[in-house]
């Protein structure tokens, strides 16, 4: 009798290893499919041809990507978002490249809860709009 009830013990052991395992391999595959999601949102952005000529016709915006003197971050963000509803913090990102992700990331946390603009999550990042 003792011999069975240490086989079934030596049995549930494996039975739990296993499972834990695969518990694992699933984790990493979750984990990098994460990765994969957030790469392809992170893509570089193509910049136009330094020597190709730029059209006569077309109006140049400069002020866009660039830093406004003597404007705050928070007025920067808050013109961005105006400017195109719907942005991601990803596409905010690329276009306010002199700011570090993290301030920006807890800059728009605090906008948010203090009902300056909206976020919504979309996918592994989020929708900005104003209010």
């Amino acid at each position: 009798m003792n011999l069975f009830f240490i086989l079934l013990l030596l049995a549930l052991i494996a039975a739990g290893y296993y499972v834990y395992q695969r518990l694992l391999k699933v984790e990493r595959e979750i984990r990098a499919d994460q990765r994969a999601l957030v790469d392809e949102e992170e893509s570089p952005v193509i910049k136009p041809d330094p020597e190709a000529p730029a059209p006569e016709s077309a109006p140049v915006d400069d002020d866009t990507d660039a830093p406004l003197e003597g404007v705050g971050l928070k007025d920067r963000i808050m013109l961005a978002v105006a400017d195109s509803p719907g942005l991601t913090q990803v596409e905010l990102y690329a276009k306010l490249p002199d700011v570090e992700r993290r301030e920006l990331q807890k800059l728009l946390r605090e906008l948010d809860q203090a009902g300056t603009l909206r976020r919504e999550k979309k996918g592994s990042s989020y929708r900005l709009y104003p209010r």
